[in-house]
Order: C-alpha cells, then structure tokens, then sequence
C-alpha cells in the first residue's frame, strides 16, 4: 500500500500542483480544512474522488441545521496526530462503503421499481385487448421483450379433450407461421409436461435434458429452418381457480445461455394476467359468436318468410361494410372525416344483416303478394265470369275478353293505362242473375288493378313500410354494448330521404346517420339487381347505377358516396361472390 498525502488548506496550490503532475498516483490525497472551501475549489475536490477531505477543530463547517458539507468526510480534532488520521481514515472507509451499499440498494429498488412498473403497464395493455388474434401476438411480444427471448409460443388448451393447440409463434431470428399443432395434455412434450405439472419447466440445454425426463426436445422444425434451439422456458398460463388456460415457451436467452432466475419470475409473475386477459378475449370471442349467429338465426327467421328476397339481407350487408371501407380508405374532401373502426364496421354489418327484420310483423299474404289482386280475389272474378256465361251464353266471348284485360292488368309489370278503357265501363256495373245482381268488377278491385307501378296499394305499402318502424322497436329492445349502442337507430334510417320524402320519418340529411345512407345505397342497389324477385325482372348493373345515381342528382341519395360505390366497384363484392 502506497503512502498517504496530507494538505492543509493553507497548501492548496500545492495540492493541484500534484494532481496536474500525477498520472498515476500509488498514494492517497488527504485535505485538512480549518475553513469551508470556496465553490470553484468544491467543484475540483468533487471532480477527484480520491481526496479525502476531514475538519478540523473549527466551528465554521456547521451549517444553520448543523449539518456538514458534502465534501466532508470526517472530523480530526488534532491534525498533527497521525493516529487520529488513521482513524479518520479509517472511519470516512466505512462510511463511504455504508453510502455505496445504500446506493447500490437504491439502484436495485429502482430497477425492482421499474420492472413492477413494466410489468403493470403490461399487464394493463393485455387488459384492454378484447381481439383473440392481437392479444396472442402482443402476449408473446411482451414476455419475449420482458424476458429477452429470442423466440416465443403460445399454446392454448382444451381441457375436455385434453389438447393444447399452437396459435401464435414470434422468432426475431427466423420467419416462422404458428402451423396446425397440436399437443396431446401430458408428459411426452415439454409445452405438455408443463402443462400437465401446472409448473415452470426450464432446459438450459435442449441437447441435455435428464434421461429422467419423459419428454425429448423435437429438432426437426431447428433442422428445417436452419435454427439452433439451446435454452428453452415453458411456463404454465393459470387463472386464480388453478384452471389451466395455456402455455408459453420461451426460446433462447439473449442474455445470457440459459434464462434467469429473474426471468422466469418475471414471467411466472406475468403468466396470471395474461391468462386472465386470454380467458376474457375468448370469452368475449364466445359471446360475440353468440351474438353472430344469434342475428344470422334472426336472418333466416325473416327470409323464411319470403323466399324469393333469401339472400338480400347478407347482400346488403356485404355492399354497405364494403363502401364503408372504401369510405375509410378514401381521401376524398367529402370522406376524410369518415375512418371506420373494426367495432364500427361490424356494428354496420349486423345493422345491415337485420335491417329488415321488422318484416316479421308486415302479414305474411302482402309481404309475399305478386300481383295486383290477392290469388282469391282473381279466382272470385274468374268464377263471376264463368257464371255470368252461363246466364248470358250470347256475351260469353265478350266476358271471356273482359277476363283476359282483368289478367292482363293484374300483372305488376303491365302498364294500366293500356286497359284502362277496356275495363272502365264495367266497373261497379250489375249483372242480374237468378233474381240476384251483382258486378263483374268491384271499386275496391278497380283500385288495386289501377296501381301504375308494382303490386301494392297505398294500404300495403303503408303495411310494408311499417317494417321499418317494426325493425326499430325489436332492435331497442335488446341490450346492447356500447359498441353497438348506434346500432337500432342505423338500421331505422335507411329508407330515408336526404330530400325529407323517405320513410317512416321524413328525415332530412342531416339527421340521417351516416352509416344509414351508406346502407340506402347498398339497399337499393340488390333491390334493382337481385334476380330473385318474381313481380319484377332483374336490371343490369349499368342500369341500376343510373337509377342510383338519378336518384342522388334529384337529392334523394348522397352522391358522393354512389360516385365512390361505382369507382370503386363495390358492386363486384356481391357479383363475385
């Protein structure tokens, strides 16, 4: 050991004469201060950590809270006693050894502080993800980053059939797709012996597991990629029941050549919220399917009815979903406020799919009429007819003639203006037979044959268009997320108007939602094209988009959006599928 310097503070400049000459010093430095140092010499006594400063027998060091300077390392009451310096010495050594332990406490309470902090962050984030296939991705991002694992798998586990099955895979390494893997729930793999113990199982090194073990480390899928596996971690994904929801396997440590026993707390300690996090994802993924096919269930209740529409609904659904991603995609002025989010879209979607539901409270005999006339009330003027041949037999070929235009007129496609003066001389006009009279063609049949366009009268078209008001009461009715709140009131609009002249309500534009005039579009445009309908004849897409695009010009429809649905051939979603 080398020797020991001493300065007094009347050698100050002998003191940085020694530090600017010495490189490499075998002593120590010790500055003996009858007085505080000035700032510009504090701040070189804190630049070398090597000199060691004591007070004297002074009073000036004691501050206002009797507190000493930082550059103080002890007190020597007699500067000429070696011994006392010794001591000192001494003394200022454990001193500084107690500051540097607290220190190094400090350190490892902030890291413990900063891991909890990483892991509660994480733990929040996997908390709010509801999407199954996210949420499996960004569990094995966060535990690879947390644990510095080169490679990471998700498996998740059917208990009833006594499975795991992979479902997400992570190398930064290698590109690699989670393939149809599925592992039986017991000793003969390491993710199943896992599993199966309910407990951590770490390999250093897959090339040595125990002969004691029951399962082997797999190298073909190493051999395949070109990939060398050395360590391996599996830990157990277990709600608070002990029920098992999964396993992750963690690969290669980029730490070190086998994980630590940090590591495997921090993911033991992770492994509860994430398995919390996935049994809710899957039980939100099952109530969702419920809900699906709870509204695809409803779908096939409505189109039972009416055969000829089958299909229209999951039509309308496709058009609207589609223009609405267009919408989104789109930088148009008119869309760029618009971006739909995945919860919006499907919100749409089941919008669109039900939007006719309320047709189960229109009378299933106008909800399927094709012509005019109800079949009954054609066969009642066919049997007037045959028994008025028999009692005028000299009229029978001009009766037969009046059936015929009565025929002719019933059909929803004909134009009536064409028999109108064939049929309005025997309207209400009586024919006497056997003593009774009574005529050919009733004014209540007179009014249905007179509709100039389609099949319905004013009465059922009002039954009709009652489904809208029908589907609206039926929709609030159900208790729906938030996600969905908008739902019932999306669905109600979209026979609107943007002129006021739709139904049921006669909104104007800015009162209809948007999702409401994307799905009028959509709506009108399978009603002109759908080939399924037998009281009128399928248009050709050229046509249809005519009539829509009439209809925007003359203020009905958003035009914006039926330019954007022709550019962008949104039609082709439905012709292709």
């Amino acid at each position: 050991m080398g020797e020991i310097q001493v300065f007094r503070a009347d050698q100050w400049n002998d003191l940085l004469q020694t530090l600017n000459q010495s490189f490499r010093r075998d002593f120590g430095t010790v500055l003996l201060l009858d007085s505080p140092l000035s700032f510009q010499q504090a701040a070189v006594i804190k630049d070398h950590a090597e000199i060691v400063c004591f007070a004297t027998g002074t009073k000036h060091f004691w501050g206002a809270n009797g507190d000493w300077p930082p550059y103080i390392q002890g007190f020597i009451a007699d500067p000429h006693d070696k011994n006392q310096i010794l001591w000192a010495l001494e003394q200022a050594r454990l001193l500084i050894d107690l500051k540097h332990e607290n220190e190094q406490l400090r350190l490892k309470m902030r890291i413990e502080i900063e891991k909890s902090k990483q892991l509660l962050i994480a733990a929040l984030e996997l908390a709010n993800e509801r999407e199954t296939s996210r949420l499996c991705d960004r569990v094995l991002t966060i535990i690879r980053q947390l644990t510095q694992a080169e490679g990471a798998s998700l498996y998740l586990a059917d208990t009833s059939a006594q499975t795991l099955r992979l479902t997400q895979v992570q190398n930064e390494k290698i590109e690699i797709k989670a393939e149809q893997l599925v592992l039986k729930l017991d000793g003969t793999s390491m993710a199943g012996a896992c599993a199966e113990r309910k407990t951590v199982i770490h390999v250093p090194d897959v090339s040595r597991i125990p002969p004691t073990e029951t399962f082997r480390f797999n190298d073909s899928l190493d051999r395949k990629l070109g990939y060398k596996t050395i360590s391996a971690l599996c830990i157990p994904l277990m709600k608070s029941t002990d029920e098992l929801v999964g396993v992750i396997q963690l690969i290669n440590s980029k730490r070190s050549f086998m994980f630590s026993d940090e590591d495997i707390e921090v993911g033991k300690a992770l492994s509860a919220h994430i398995a919390v996090s996935l049994e809710t994802a899957l039980l939100y993924k099952n109530i969702e399917d419920l809900l699906d096919g709870f509204i695809r269930a409803s779908v096939t209740a409505i189109e039972s009815r009416d055969l000829t529409t089958s299909g229209h609904s999951e039509r309308v659904a496709k058009l609207s979903v589609g223009l609405a991603q267009e919408v989104s995609l789109s930088n148009d002025k008119p869309f760029v406020s618009y971006r739909f989010t995945d919860n919006e879209l499907r919100q749409l979607n089941y919008a669109s799919l039900l939007h006719d539901f309320g047709k189960i409270g229109v009378p299933e005999r106008v909800l399927l009429k094709e012509k005019k006339l109800y079949p009954e009330e054609l066969r009642e003027i066919s049997l007037r007819v045959k028994l008025l041949k028999v009692a005028y037999p000299d009229r029978a070929e001009e009766l037969d003639q009046l059936l015929k235009s009565v025929t002719q007129a019933n059909e929803p496609t004909v134009l009536f203006e064409k028999l109108k003066n064939d049929l309005s001389d025997i309207v209400g006009k009586t024919w006497k037979v056997l003593g009774e009279e009574f005529p050919l063609l009733t004014n209540a049949e007179w009014q249905k044959l007179s509709v100039g366009k389609g099949s319905l009268t004013i009465e059922d078209r009002e039954q009709i268009e009652s489904h809208v008001t029908h589907t609206y009461r039926f929709l609030k009715q159900i208790p729906w997320t938030r996600n969905f709140q908008n739902l019932p009131d999306i669905a109600f609009a979209h026979h609107e108007k943007l002129d006021g002249t739709g139904y049921p309500r006669k909104l104007k534009q800015e009162q209809i939602p948007f999702e409401s005039q994307i799905m009028a579009v959509a709506d009108i445009y399978d009603a002109l094209t759908a080939s399924d309908r037998p009281y009128k004849k399928a248009l050709p897409r050229e046509k249809a988009l005519e009539i829509l695009f009439s209809d925007a010009k003359n203020g009905k429809l958003n035009l914006d959006l039926v330019e954007l649905f022709k550019g962008t051939q949104v039609f082709l979603r439905i012709e292709n599928s």
